[in-house]
């Protein structure tokens, strides 16, 4: 009964293969051997976040059930742009809810940047549990007390790159978070 129920998870998310966070089932290193870092060109990174952003308007309104007015923020660094050699984008996403306004912050990490690991990330913020895909993915979701509290899933991808999204809002749940972060099309490497 409890691999039908765990099966049921897995395909009513989205067809992603996310389960509900729990312990790691297996051991889990990072980063991976073997990564291929990507550098870009800020022509190359300009195209590629026009994706990321064509693909937030198409999948926040999939994700967030009455998502409307889907306005992707900037791309860039610390800082709104795209430069050579960037090895990570951000962006807050904004849009509406029937509960009114949200939004989310995403990170994409190219291969091999993002050295952190799973276990370091519990040591910064409050894990609430760990999740393996069925593509080898760590999906660690965190939480933050502090301030206005928020809470962050990242994608620890076999390919070395992390995604990670966040928000503040109490009415998304850590699932949705984690549709958006295993979502292929936030990659470097396409």
């Amino acid at each position: 009964m409890t691999a039908v129920l765990v099966l049921a998870a897995l395909v009513g998310f989205g067809g992603a293969a996310v389960a509900a966070p729990s312990a790691p089932s297996a051991p889990f290193t990072w980063p991976p051997a073997d990564i291929t870092p990507v550098y870009e060109t800020a022509e190359q990174l300009t195209a590629r976040v026009a994706g990321f952003s064509a693909r937030e308007v198409e999948l926040v309104p999939q994700v967030v059930r009455g998502a409307t007015d889907v306005r992707p923020g900037v791309w860039g660094h610390e800082a709104a742009g795209v430069f050579d050699g960037l090895q990570y984008v951000d962006n807050f996403v904004d849009f509406t809810t029937p509960r009114g306004p949200a939004n989310f912050f995403i990170q994409i990490h190219a291969p091999g940047f993002f050295t952190t690991t799973p276990a370091q990330m519990c040591e910064l913020t409050t894990c609430t549990g760990s999740t393996r895909t069925a593509s080898g993915d760590l999906l660690l979701f965190t939480e933050y007390t502090a301030g206005s509290g928020g809470r962050t899933v990242y994608d620890f991808r076999p390919n070395g790159e992390v995604v990670y999204v966040s928000t503040s809002y109490a009415t998304v749940s850590n699932r949705q978070l984690a549709r958006l972060a295993t979502d292929r099309a936030f990659t470097f490497t396409s």
